[in-house]
């Protein structure tokens, strides 16, 4: 078994191939933070996306919630409005009397 001699490659040719290799290693570095951008931007859009249907989404169950309430307090036999009332007065009872306590 004969060894094969390795055949001198031209210079030019070596220069090529490694100016070829350096130009694709520029490239995708390039081409690499491009798409890291734009993907940024994508996935800001959808995590804003995600963000607003959810605060909808709390929004309506809060509407809900107080339609609920209001319903409930029909069928009582109670006026909403009256009981919504003394529950802010007491609200601002307490704020008084935590506010003067700090003074």
């Amino acid at each position: 078994m004969a060894s094969a001699v390795p055949k001198n490659v031209s210079p030019l040719i070596r220069a090529g191939r490694w100016s070829l290799l350096l130009a694709g290693l520029v490239y995708g570095r390039v081409h690499h933070n491009t798409v890291k951008k734009r993907e940024e931007r994508v996935r800001q859009s959808e995590i804003d996306r995600v963000t607003q249907d959810a605060i909808d989404k709390l929004a309506d169950q809060k509407i809900k919630a107080d339609q609920s309430m209001i319903d409930l307090a029909h069928a009582a036999g109670v006026d909403p409005n009256r009981a919504n009332a003394k529950k802010l007065e007491e609200e601002a009872k307490n704020l008084k009397t935590t506010a003067s306590k700090h003074h």
